[in-house]
């Protein structure tokens, strides 16, 4: 049995595009990482190079070392507060979004219809696209702007 060259010799699925290509999860964490570690060498570095001038040795070092502590406590809580101001406005935006899916199907849908128009998709194009995610309320709240 002789094989073409488009056809592929084994049986084995074709890899999609989506399957062969890997991204990065973890931007969000390196970026916070350079900020603090930024954050986290300036400050120590100012506040010890301020204490050398009074010529002890053992302040420098105890003052360094509750700056690094006290930096490192600061900045934890400030993720810490970010991360839930940014859960509690997700849960908000999704609250709403699911009360106007009850009370205005209408204009959600036309929000649908307006977010793939930002894309460059025609409202003709996009029309069977937006019947299918109204089919089921979960997916069509994931698809809001917010």
């Amino acid at each position: 049995m002789s094989t073409s060259i488009a056809e592929p010799m084994s049986e084995a699925p074709i890899p999609t595009h989506a399957a062969s290509e890997r991204h990065s999860e973890s931007g969000a964490i390196i970026r916070d990482m350079t900020i603090g570690f930024a954050d986290g060498m300036t400050v120590p570095f100012a506040l010890t190079a301020g204490l050398s001038s009074l010529g002890s040795s053992k302040i420098v070092i105890i003052g360094g070392l509750a700056e690094l502590f006290s930096g490192a406590i600061s900045m934890g809580l400030g993720a810490y507060l970010a991360a839930v101001t940014d859960r509690d406005h997700y849960k908000s935006e999704e609250a709403r979004e699911r009360e106007e899916v009850l009370t205005k199907p209408g204009a959600e849908k036309e929000e649908c219809y307006e977010i793939l128009d930002g894309y460059g998709i025609s409202r003709e194009a996009s029309q069977s696209v937006v019947e299918c995610l109204t089919r089921d309320n979960e997916q069509w709240i994931r698809v809001s702007p917010e």
